[in-house]
């Protein structure tokens, strides 16, 4: 019996054999005889039987889901890209001091930006209580502190210029400020911008008043009065007062130095509303003779800024009279002689 079941385990065996190549497949005998199929199947994975550890079969690695990105959006090339809206105001301010009771110009440009059509600009600035509006270079009109400039119809990419004219207000005090602040309007589009902060000078206005003698001897000295005064606002200093003509300085109230024809005499600093008085009395030239007209000016000068040079001389005029003619002396009388003989004219009775 046992031969006889080992004949036909052995024919079975090559039956089984013999099929092999048919199938593909190569059976594996184990200790038993039997076909086993430990280790990776064809796809890379343990089979049926696969077991965890060294040397057999792993596991296969556990992948993670694949995040879908969103797609990207189509960027336009810069140079297609349209661009936005603005305006720009521009400034500018006619110089670091002004002086009061002068007229300037404060100019300013407008640039519109963008694309699109033509729109209506305006501009608006509020002028402070130290200047006084006087015009505008565009269409401009003032309501109480504020000037507003019709600039008219602006394309994009263009730029309008513009000023506005305003004066110097006399009560304008020494050294302050004057600051404008503006803003313009383009197609529901806003830019603000300040001009250029102007300072207002620091002035003083000297006047000088001077009085002489309507005539004077020939040969004899002339007395003269200056009175030197400062209207403000500001301080003057470095007052000096320069005297012209054809005469030597005798006596003054104040340091002087002479000149080639006249005198310098220096005052000092003079206050607002301040007066100086000075006497000279001085001596006129060997050739101003009896009948001449000896004319004597005066002008007044100073570091300080003057706004009005109008009033900073004064001239006078002596005419110069013959010497006083001294008296003459008269021939003394003959006295007559007492008892003396009288004699008597011939025909006398």
């Amino acid at each position: 019996m046992t031969g006889k079941k080992t004949r036909r385990v052995g024919a079975r065996g090559l039956a089984v054999l013999a099929a092999a190549p048919l199938l593909g497949v190569v059976p594996l005998m184990g200790a038993a005889g039997g076909a086993r199929a430990d280790g990776p199947g064809p796809s890379g994975h343990g089979g049926q039987h696969a077991h965890k550890g060294k040397g057999r079969g792993r596991p296969a690695p556990h992948h993670k889901p694949v995040k879908h990105r969103p797609p990207v959006k189509h960027r336009e090339p810069a140079g297609h890209k349209k661009k936005a809206r603005s305006v720009r105001l521009h400034t500018s301010a006619p110089g670091k001091a002004v002086l009061p009771g002068r007229t300037y110009d404060w100019p300013f440009a407008v640039t519109a930006k963008g694309h699109g059509k033509a729109g209506r600009a305006v501009f608006r600035a509020t002028l402070p209580k130290s200047l006084e509006f006087v015009s505008g270079r565009r269409d401009c009109a003032v309501s109480g502190w504020t000037v507003e400039c019709d600039l008219g119809a602006v394309r994009p990419g263009q730029t309008v210029a513009g000023a506005i004219r305003a004066k110097v207000a006399g009560r304008a005090r020494p050294d302050e400020a004057i600051w404008i602040p503006a803003t313009v309007t383009w197609r529901g589009r806003r830019d603000a911008a300040e001009f250029p902060v102007a300072r207002v000078a620091r002035t003083a206005d000297l006047a000088i008043a001077k009085t002489a003698p309507a005539t004077a001897r020939s040969g004899a000295p002339i007395s003269y009065v200056l009175r030197v005064s400062n209207r403000g606002p500001a301080t003057a200093e470095d007052v000096f007062v320069r005297a012209s003509g054809p005469v030597r300085l005798l006596t003054g109230n104040a340091a002087c130095i002479p000149e080639e024809r006249g005198f310098v005499c220096g005052v000092g600093a003079l206050r607002p509303g301040e007066t100086r008085t000075l006497r000279f009395r001085v001596l006129p030239a060997g050739n101003v003779r009896a009948g001449k007209v000896l004319t004597f000016a005066s002008r007044v000068t100073s570091s300080t800024t003057d706004p009005n040079p109008r009033n900073n001389s004064a001239t006078v005029r002596t005419r110069i009279t013959a010497k006083k003619a001294a008296p003459k002396k008269k021939a003394p009388k003959k006295k007559a002689y007492a008892g003396a003989p009288q004699t008597k004219r011939a025909g006398a009775k």
